[in-house]
């Protein structure tokens, strides 16, 4: 079973603006899920995951939890992958160090980690960070552990597939105008 094979928990979208305020009614930036969660601009984690939400009466309680965006072929926010319980026990560049070996096992991982260390010995940040991750992934449930690696993929595959498009978006724009300019 390949990481892509995990089936992830996807919720779509069911608006954009979350309702907010009991006294001064307001709309927030964010996201409701058709599961009821509540998604909001101003919560995401170091990383930039969103940190999942209950919407009560114009109030947001925290629960914890954090979602990815899942985005269409135009970059356009349709729903939210919720990701593994455990993504907070690592920090961002554990999480890309994962993303960056992570093929099909957990079991391979935590060999590819390990088997490293000893050529790492003369860069000790990169080392600690390859043995803090691959100490941190014995400590995950195997079944728990395949579906870190599977959301950890799939988030900064997708990060890096919207930077491309921003990027693409970005050198269009700047082609037209010197176009424009040219044109004058």
């Amino acid at each position: 079973m390949t990481l892509e094979d995990v089936k992830p928990w996807v919720s779509r979208v069911a608006s954009e603006g979350v309702p907010c305020g009991l006294i001064s009614k307001h709309v927030e930036p964010g996201f409701l899920l058709v599961d009821g969660t509540v998604l909001l601009e101003s919560e995401k984690d170091e990383n930039g995951f969103y940190i999942g939400g209950a919407g009560m009466d114009g109030m947001y309680l925290k629960t914890g939890t954090l979602y990815e965006p899942v985005r269409d072929d135009n970059g356009k926010i349709t729903s939210f992958r919720r990701m593994a319980g455990c993504l907070g026990w690592f920090s961002g560049e554990e999480q890309q160090t994962i993303f960056q070996y992570a093929m099909n096992t957990p079991e391979h991982l935590i060999e590819d980690l390990t088997a490293v260390l000893p050529a790492l010995k003369k860069s000790p940040q990169v080392h600690d960070l390859f043995l803090s991750t691959a100490e941190k992934l014995k400590q995950v449930p195997p079944g728990e552990c395949q579906r870190l690696m599977a959301d950890i993929r799939a988030a900064y595959k997708g990060r890096n597939e919207q930077s491309i498009r921003e990027r693409q978006q970005a050198a269009e724009k700047s082609a037209k105008k010197k176009r424009r300019s040219f044109e004058r």
